[in-house]
């Protein structure tokens, strides 16, 4: 069971992270993140999947997409480059590093209100593994959207599985938050 102030900061954070990780190198005002009451019924092809756990809960974060025109020219803009050089490892990897910016988000926030969080590496996976998820007793599920232009990008969920009653309370802060620079996307 996780108390209901607890969720709500997991929400806001989704919402937040996920708006924030697909902004760069791109014009905002032309992203829209809509929330879901649940997940869509055309999730795309593949999944990244990263986790943010402690020892009493693991939060899922999963950003669905496809490979298709729209993600390829989003991606292409987003390298500066055009989308017919665009390489399988390029695309991949770009949309790994935008899951590891949404789950960072979401980490590097909860971190104020639970210490001690690790986080996974973005593993791509066949959008057959999803039901894998099942297995875990979920307590809450938040699901959202993304469009670029008009077209439908990434849609994205995140689970949160705990094994214990979670009574955290949410840290908040009358400072103003500093811009955290994340850095360039760097290729290995």
């Amino acid at each position: 069971m996780v108390n209901e102030e607890f969720k709500r900061e997991i929400g806001r954070l989704f919402i937040k992270g996920f708006g924030e990780s697909l902004e760069t190198g791109h014009d905002g005002s032309e992203l829209l993140v809509k929330e879901q009451s649940n997940s869509s019924d055309d999730l795309g092809d593949e999944f990244f999947l990263l986790t943010v756990s402690s020892q009493l809960f693991r939060l899922f974060v999963v950003l669905h997409f496809k490979k298709d025109e729209t993600c390829l020219n989003f991606t292409a803009q987003a390298l500066n480059i055009n989308p017919s050089s665009i390489t399988d490892e390029n695309f991949y990897d770009y949309v790994g590093e935008v899951g590891n910016a949404f789950c960072g988000y979401i980490k590097r926030h909860l971190n104020k209100t639970v210490p001690h969080l690790g986080m996974s590496t973005p593993n791509r996976l066949d959008k057959d593994c999803l039901p894998y998820l099942s297995s875990f007793n979920i307590d809450e599920d938040f699901h959202a959207t993304a469009e670029y232009q008009g077209q439908s990008l990434f849609s994205a969920s995140a689970y949160i599985s705990s094994d214990s009653e979670l009574n955290y309370i949410v840290q908040t802060s009358n400072e103003v938050e500093e811009d955290t620079d994340s850095g360039e996307l760097e290729f290995f």
